[in-house]
């Protein structure tokens, strides 16, 4: 289980942080408007973070107010200097467009009924510009529950490490493309990206390589940490998704008994982030 830290007793029961992961030489994570790779951005645009409920607020038929004055800081304890502890924090898990009714993310965050109802999947969960440290309102029509699980996996065994969930949204998902899955496993030394929110802050890109493969899942060096689960991690050749992050090594230590700050090991060392395939999520889907 993830040994991360939480301030904030009154979002701890809705977090669904499950696994760690952590940065491997260096960090490579950019805010979504900061990337200058067009593909990029439009993946994110098919990209949801999930948000407990309590931390919205409707203000009127078009409008959703985001509770993100909490900051990294005030959840995670993070030291002052740590990269982007003044933005908000708020997201529990992320999530991918599969079709205009479907999102994708990992077993452990949508487990049972009281997961699906208990928060929203919203999308543009992003900064605007490279200033900004609020996300600030979005609109409600980016703002999609979850209406029942369609399926959701958490297997793991000496044999095979599943963990990948499908979810049916309340209604059709307009002017977002469902994301691509690939249609065969990614080779060792492919170059890949991961989009989601680590640690729980709006959207942020970060890119790395496969490590190697393994029955169920691969494993990778993408920076990444607790709220990347569920993430799309995609081809960098291809756009196309070939799988869903969802664990990894510890994100924090304790520095000096005072505040929080991330575990950084060398390019090729640490356990790595394993990311489950998208072939059984194409199979349930019925994708050629």
């Amino acid at each position: 289980m993830k040994k991360i830290f939480l301030i904030s007793t009154l979002v701890l029961s809705s977090l669904t942080f499950a696994n760690d992961k952590a940065i491997y030489g260096t960090d490579s994570r950019i805010d979504v408007n900061d990337s200058n790779n067009p593909a990029q951005k439009y993946a994110a645009h098919s990209v949801a973070a999930m948000i407990p409920k309590f931390a919205m607020q409707e203000l009127s038929d078009t409008t959703v107010s985001l509770a993100d004055h909490l900051s990294l800081r005030d959840m995670m304890g993070v030291c002052d200097f740590e990269r982007f502890a003044h933005q908000p924090s708020i997201s529990s898990c992320t999530g991918f467009l599969v079709s205009p009714t479907h999102l994708v993310t990992a077993g452990h965050c949508v487990q049972t009924e009281e997961d699906c109802s208990s928060s929203n999947w919203v999308f543009d969960y992003k900064l605007q510009t490279g200033t900004d440290e609020r996300v600030g309102n979005v609109s409600k029509s980016s703002v999609y529950s979850c209406k029942k699980i369609v399926k959701s996996e958490l297997r793991r065994t000496i044999f095979t490490k599943k963990d990948w969930a499908v979810i049916e949204l309340d209604r059709p998902v307009t002017n977002r493309a469902p994301l691509k899955l690939s249609k065969k496993a990614p080779s060792k030394g492919d170059n890949l990206y991961v989009i989601g929110t680590p640690s729980g802050l709006p959207l942020k890109i970060a890119t790395g390589v496969v490590r190697s493969k393994h029955f169920s899942y691969f494993r990778t060096n993408l920076d990444s940490y607790a709220g990347n689960s569920g993430s799309p991690v995609l081809n960098t050749k291809t756009n196309e998704v070939e799988g869903i992050l969802v664990r990894g090594d510890t994100d924090y230590v304790e520095l000096f008994g005072r505040c929080n700050t991330s575990i950084t090991y060398k390019e090729n060392e640490g356990r790595g982030e394993d990311v489950s395939y998208i072939k059984d999520v194409r199979s349930l889907l019925k994708l050629k």
